[in-house]
């Protein structure tokens, strides 16, 4: 496997480290401050993005190695 998917995939499994923090600590409704304002974002909704954006691009590169093998 390349690199980048490596990366990728320690990415993936550092975020999810993360959501898991996140929800255990019950730090996952605070709202989100962007540009110094709140809006109606918490950090779940943000790692859940990141999260689900690693899992989707982890499978892109997977599906492209296999296909160049």
């Amino acid at each position: 496997m390349s690199n980048l998917y490596n990366d990728t995939t320690n990415a993936l499994l550092n975020a999810v480290d993360i959501q898991k923090t996140i929800e255990s600590n019950n730090l996952n409704r605070i709202k989100r401050v962007h540009s110094g304002t709140a809006n109606a974002d918490t950090l779940e909704d943000l790692i859940t993005d990141v999260v689900s954006f690693l899992e989707n691009l982890t499978e892109q590169l997977k599906e492209n190695e296999d296909e160049t093998n």
